[in-house]
């Protein structure tokens, strides 16, 4: 009886602590430095995966080239609590992330675990793998350039999709943009979401509309403005846009919960911001890192319109919403 009356009085604590532990292993968790050689150590060339690869840095290599998309395709996707993180699956229906639509990103990632699940492929050749080299916030991880072969969007097909895996379980720090719920597996960045024929964001319904190849025909009487889109090598989508009078270019950050951003000047509220041809008001602004980025435009800023994204064709509609 005494050993099973000791057994009944640990139980609860072994419980509590397990639950501690349970809790603990959901936090963040970088991949030693032994550990991702091992990972590191098998790797496929780009090549094989229809990339084209240059010289880089000391001797290193880089990659060039986007996924590829089936031939007349088109989806819509529902927004997760209202932010643009969308569900995709893999191959299997049992294989489904979380992706957060990042158009200010120029690079796409994938957290270390979702990597492992979707049986993601690092690239490298002669024994140099792809580290990420960019300017994004990795939370100090290492990142490497990884491929994941196929996802899907409903019934559209994405393959070959490169992403940049950073080596942590559990989170992908602040690469998320600080969205907790849902918890963000991967980003979409502008590298892959470029490819589209074009998406459409309707932040007031919380859809995101997808096409292959298939074109967009804006509608005459919602047309608000049509906007260039300015290629800036390095950064996120950017559109043509002024800041009372003065011509900049401005980078379209749905997943930011702000109005907008500046670099150049500290102020509470920008007097005058152009989006292409409409003109927004005394908003509320944020101070970015001077000289780090453009000017941003937040999703407080843009939710207003419903918003294509034609990248192959050079440019975003903005459009009132029916009504």
């Amino acid at each position: 009886m005494r050993p099973l009356k000791t057994l009944l009085i640990l139980l609860p604590a072994c419980l509590v602590l397990s639950g501690c532990l349970t809790t603990k292993s959901k936090e963040e968790q970088p991949i030693s430095l032994a550990r991702q050689r091992v990972y590191l150590e098998k790797t496929t060339t780009p090549q094989e995966l229809g990339f084209s690869i240059h010289r880089a840095e000391k001797n290193g290599i880089a990659y060039s080239g986007a996924a590829r998309l089936h031939p007349h395709h088109l989806a819509t996707a529902d927004m997760l609590k209202k932010v643009p993180v969308i569900k995709l699956r893999g191959r299997s229906k049992r294989n489904t992330l979380k992706a957060l639509l990042d158009f200010g990103s120029a690079s796409s990632w994938l957290e270390f675990s979702t990597s492992r699940e979707f049986k993601a492929r690092f690239m490298g050749i002669d024994g140099r793998v792809i580290p990420y080299r960019g300017t994004s916030n990795t939370g100090g991880q290492n990142a490497y350039a990884g491929v994941v072969t196929q996802l899907r969007i409903d019934t559209l097909f994405i393959e070959n999709i490169p992403f940049y895996i950073r080596m942590a379980n559990h989170s992908l720090g602040p690469l998320a943009r600080g969205i907790q719920k849902p918890k963000v597996d991967a980003v979409l960045g502008y590298d892959n979401l470029r490819v589209f024929e074009y998406i459409q964001i309707d932040l007031r319904n919380h859809t995101v509309s997808f096409s292959s190849d298939l074109p967009y025909i804006p509608h005459d009487n919602l047309l608000m403005t049509t906007a260039r889109i300015i290629n800036l090598p390095g950064h996120g989508l950017a559109i043509e846009g002024a800041i009372y009078g003065s011509p900049v270019p401005i980078i379209l950050d749905f997943a930011g919960d702000y109005h907008f951003e500046r670099g150049d000047k500290k102020v509470n509220n920008t007097r005058q911001v152009s989006l292409g041809d409409i003109v927004f008001r005394n908003v509320p602004t944020l101070v970015l890192e001077p000289n780090k980025s453009p000017p941003r435009a937040g999703r407080k800023m843009l939710e207003s319109y419903i918003i294509t994204i034609c990248a192959p064709k050079g440019v975003v509609y903005f459009e009132r919403p029916p009504g």
